[in-house]
């Protein structure tokens, strides 16, 4: 992959991360996305859900806070950039890490047991992580629902996941997730 392509997937995570937009991934960013989570699905901070997702999101914050060169508590985009140009941070590791964090949202969502997730438990995974526009979820739903079922798996919802932090082809699964952030 060239490297502008190779940047492109960075800052397409990179937007995914900074959940409250303000520049900066923080630990803030990922307990406001497992809290949000629980909260869309009925679940207080301390069940068992939310604490397994909580501990999810701080595998992917204590593997990126090491970009944090300036010590504010924050990655910048910069400074996520840099640590990928520099091999301190890779997407493969990232992608490790963040699949748990898909898994745990898939668990928490299919809130009925059945392995599968109906567009409105996908949608609510979305607005936990704090993406308001319905329109986002329900195009990302489409795209991610091969078969036209109507219900995803955690084999169908994690290739998406695994193409989001990998792909460079716009065409490619996974690479319009959050649409085109």
């Amino acid at each position: 992959m060239s490297g502008d392509l190779r940047m492109d997937n960075v800052d397409r995570v990179f937007a995914v991360f900074d959940v409250d937009g303000d520049g900066g991934i923080s630990w803030g960013d990922f307990s406001a996305a497992a809290v949000g989570v629980g909260r869309e699905f009925g679940l207080g901070v301390e069940s068992s859900e939310v604490r397994g997702l909580v501990a999810a999101y701080r595998e992917v914050w204590e593997y990126i806070v090491g970009a944090d060169l300036d010590a504010d508590g924050a990655v910048s985009r910069g400074e996520f950039r840099d640590a990928h140009e520099a091999g301190r941070l890779s997407m493969g590791g990232l992608l490790e890490k963040w699949l748990a964090v898909s898994g745990r949202n898939f668990e928490l969502a299919d809130r009925d047991g059945d392995g599968r997730l109906d567009g409105s438990e996908f949608a609510g995974i979305y607005r936990g992580n704090g993406v308001t526009d319905p329109q986002v979820a329900a195009i990302a739903f489409a795209g991610m629902d091969l078969d036209g079922d109507g219900r995803l798996d955690l084999v169908e919802f994690q290739t998406h996941v695994r193409g989001f932090f990998t792909e460079a082809d716009v065409s490619a699964k996974g690479t319009h997730l959050l649409g085109d952030v």
